[in-house]
């Protein structure tokens, strides 16, 4: 969990800079005084007070999900698993999953984007976690049908010695491509322009 001391005048004074730097409401966040420093005749007295965010992030943003759904009236059940500093929500609303994936799943990127956001307010360092956010098991299933894709490719450019280029691509599908085939030996990636036209390479290994 994140932590801070601060020096202020009173307690509330911490509390405010508690909220602004942490980014989270007051009640997520425990105060106590460490150290009261005492100024020359009672004049500019101060206090040391450790802020420690006492919430659990991962369901912070469970809930934020369950918000989304309520929001926009869907009903939905979300799916929440844990392993070490990975974790993934898979929600199925059945009928509105595909609202929630978006066109060229845009909706699902922005989604899993503010919900890690909202996760890792509450860590650091190490304890940062790797989240993903699934509807009805879509990435999965983009994810396999991608390195399926990436294989034919790179069987046929090792075959044939000849680059391909690959446009219409968001940024994590091109990390799927350039994960599946990091290791082969006689083929390699990259990615090249700028946004929203940036494209990926396949080329032969010379």
């Amino acid at each position: 969990m994140r932590s801070k001391v601060y020096e202020a005048k009173t307690i509330d004074e911490a509390k405010s800079l508690a909220v602004k730097d942490f980014g989270v409401e007051v009640n997520d966040i425990e105060f106590n005084i460490v150290k009261e420093i005492k100024g020359f005749l009672g004049i500019g007295s101060k206090l040391e007070v450790e802020a420690v965010l006492n919430v659990d992030g991962i369901e912070k943003g469970k809930k934020y999900i369950q918000m989304i759904l309520d929001f926009n009236n869907i009903e939905g059940f979300i799916e929440k698993k844990v392993r070490g500093n990975n974790v993934e929500f898979n929600i199925d609303a059945g009928e509105f999953n595909g609202y929630l994936i978006g066109k060229n799943s845009r909706n699902l990127i922005a989604l899993q984007t503010l919900v890690s956001t909202i996760i890792n307010n509450y860590y650091e360092g190490e304890d940062l976690k790797v989240v993903l956010v699934d509807v009805g098991g879509y990435k999965r299933r983009k994810e396999r049908s991608l390195e399926n894709m990436a294989v034919e490719y790179g069987k046929q450019v090792a075959r044939t010695k000849q680059t391909i280029k690959l446009d219409s691509l968001n940024a994590y599908e091109r990390k799927i491509i350039h994960n599946k085939l990091s290791t082969w030996k006689d083929v390699k990636t990259h990615s090249e322009g700028e946004e929203p036209n940036r494209v990926l390479i396949i080329e032969p290994k010379f």
